[in-house]
């Protein structure tokens, strides 16, 4: 556990201020100096407006009444001083403070999205990617406001209204506790204010989070709301979300507001209080005009600070429920991990033999394999087939180690996949799924995602470029994407939809072969596909699959005849191993299921 989420857990809940801390503490790293230069500005702040406030003393008591044109020229020439070193030392707090409260949402955002990419698939299966991406985005903009909002108060605020009060102190102690006493009564409502928000906040975050997993689904799925005819069911989940957050956010604010009412109610009792009891002592000769006068000025330039410092609670308690929903992500460790001295993986021949392995999830009611044990030859195709849920697809994810057997052992050229770091299992893996995952970018992007090394593919060397056209040679894709209206660095759109399925699945195949990785692995590469676009799609897959060892789940047994081994699996258990020819002599579950699909295997088991 890395010291970013064990600190978040060690944090008693209801100290949102040392969560906000403890966030700044973390992710501080090379922005500390930022803040540091902005603390500095911050007093300089506080000092000009406490001499604003102290030069009305003599403007009253030396230039109006005594008529003193020395002073005049002081008091001219120090008031604009004051306000331009104020306004100057203001830009430069804000700059510096805004800088490092960005800088460390950016850390955050990297953090966390890294974070994110080490977790295991469970991890992904539980959370929605709307909630995921709402605490990357809205969670992380909260605490950019949370920040530059804290640290000014903290900072500048609170560094004024103690000038401010030295001044006031300076000028007539008694004045000053009589027009202050009202502001201790304003402690506790505005803690409780704060809890209220810190509560409303942390239900409108999590109520974001579904709203984004709901638009998520709702556009990516659009076809089948049109034709299911389903819009009004849709507009009507969403719109109870919407309701919900329009309470939530209400509740914030209003939370807010009330605190601001409770400091306006305070501030008029305060200056009527001085006031009155200040034009006493002034009428009694026991203050001067210009010292009452000056006093009325610093009380109302603290105004503000004390206005911001009672809406701060509400802040830092948004910001804290924000830093806990993304230390619940830091938190989270995957399950697969490299095991204590795991070596590289040396795969010279690329066999792969599963040893009696069991896989049984905590939600299941059945075990998902149940003592399954097989062989995948060296250089040989192997085909996985059975019925929908016989365990075909948890079979790779056991191969590529995004899924660890409860009991058994998983090898590669006899090396336990356990024992290996995965980085380098993952280096001698290529993956073609029938669901293709395209990125935002161009074609070429795309193709060279499966580049060994690291290159940038926005702008490759040429050798790189010449691979990634040979790959796509090879998958059959170079003529489509020459036709395309900017060739290779056409841009394909969110997840590949400007292509056509068999388009995405051949640019897929040829990352796979810029890959060049010794162990394929193939998940129904081409269920998805018309007869004749399959039939080119197959033609890239048996040249990629040259020379190397591949796994495949087929769902069409005629793509699969050919194979030189095939697997058969029911239910989580091995119950025929053979060639295409054997096992439709030996009359079992696969000669039904040829049987089913008919001879050229159109149609799905």
């Amino acid at each position: 556990m890395d010291g970013a989420a064990g600190g978040a857990r060690r944090l008693p809940i209801g100290q949102a201020g040392a969560l906000v801390w403890h966030f700044t503490r973390t992710m501080g790293g090379r922005w500390w100096p930022w803040m540091v230069a902005g603390g500095l500005a911050m007093l300089v702040v506080a000092g000009a407006t406490s001499l604003t406030a102290w030069l009305m003393k003599p403007a009253v008591d030396e230039v109006l009444a005594a008529q003193n044109r020395s002073m005049m020229w002081v008091v001219g020439l120090g008031l604009p001083g004051a306000f331009a070193l104020k306004g100057i030392a203001n830009y430069a707090q804000r700059a510096c403070m805004l800088y490092a409260g960005l800088g460390m949402v950016a850390t955050a955002r990297a953090r966390l999205f890294g974070h994110l990419l080490g977790l295991d698939l469970a991890f992904f299966q539980r959370h929605p990617i709307g909630d995921l991406a709402s605490r990357l985005v809205n969670d992380l903009d909260t605490l950019k406001t949370t920040f530059t909002s804290t640290a000014i108060a903290l900072g500048r605020d609170v560094a004024t209204l103690v000038a401010l009060f030295a001044t006031l102190m300076a000028m007539d102690w008694e004045l000053t506790l009589a027009g202050l006493a009202v502001f201790p009564a304003l402690v506790l409502p505005v803690l409780a204010l704060g809890r209220r928000a810190r509560r409303q906040t942390t239900a409108l975050q999590e109520t974001l989070g579904r709203y984004d997993a709901m638009l998520q689904q709702t556009f990516v799925g659009i076809r089948v709301v049109k034709v299911f005819g389903t819009p009004a069911i849709e507009r009507a989940r969403v719109h109870g979300v919407v309701l919900e957050l329009f309470e939530s956010m209400f509740q914030v604010e209003r939370a807010k507001i009330l605190a601001s009412l409770l400091v306006e109610i305070a501030a008029g009792i305060a200056v009527t209080t001085v006031v009155l009891y200040g034009g006493h002592r002034v009428i009694a000769g026991d203050t001067t005009p210009g010292t009452f006068f000056s006093f009325i000025t610093a009380l109302i330039l603290a105004y503000r600070p004390i206005k911001k410092l009672a809406g701060l609670n509400a802040v830092i308690q948004e910001g804290a429920a924000a830093i806990q929903r993304l230390f619940e992500v830091l938190d989270s460790r995957p399950s697969l991990r490299d095991a204590p001295g795991a070596r590289p993986l040396v795969a010279s021949a690329g066999a792969i033999r599963l040893e009696d392995v069991r896989v049984t999830h905590a939600d299941a009611p059945t075990p998902a394999l149940c003592g399954v044990s097989l062989d995948v030859p060296a250089g040989a195709k192997v085909a996985l087939v059975g019925p929908s849920g016989a365990g075909k697809s948890t079979v790779l994810n056991l191969v590529a180690r995004l899924l660890d057997p409860s009991a058994g052992r998983v090898l590669i050229d006899g090396q336990d996949t356990a024992a290996v770091t995965r980085a380098s299992l993952w280096r001698h893996l290529a993956l073609v799924t029938q669901d293709v995952t395209l990125f935002e970018g161009s074609v070429l992007e795309n193709i060279l995602f499966g580049c060994p090394e690291p290159i940038d593919p926005r702008d490759p060397p040429p050798p790189w470029r010449a691979r990634a056209e040979e790959a796509a040679r090879a998958a059959e894709a170079h003529d489509f994407i020459a036709a395309l209206p900017e060739g290779y660095a056409t841009q394909i759109g969110e997840s590949g939809l400007r292509l056509s399925g068999g388009q995405r699945q051949r640019i897929a195949i040829a990352r796979a072969m810029v890959k060049d990785a010794p162990l394929l692995l193939l998940d129904e590469a081409t269920a998805a596909l018309d007869r004749d676009t399959e039939r080119r799609v197959q033609a890239a897959l048996d040249r990629l699959g040259a020379g190397r060892t591949t796994l495949v789940v087929a769902h069409r047994l005629s793509t699969i005849r050919d194979a030189d081994l095939i697997h058969v699996l029911d239910q989580g258990r091995l119950v025929e191993s053979g060639r295409h020819a054997d096992l439709l002599a030996r009359d079992g579950l696969y000669a039904r299921l040829w049987a089913t699909q008919g001879a050229n295997g159109a149609d799905e088991p």
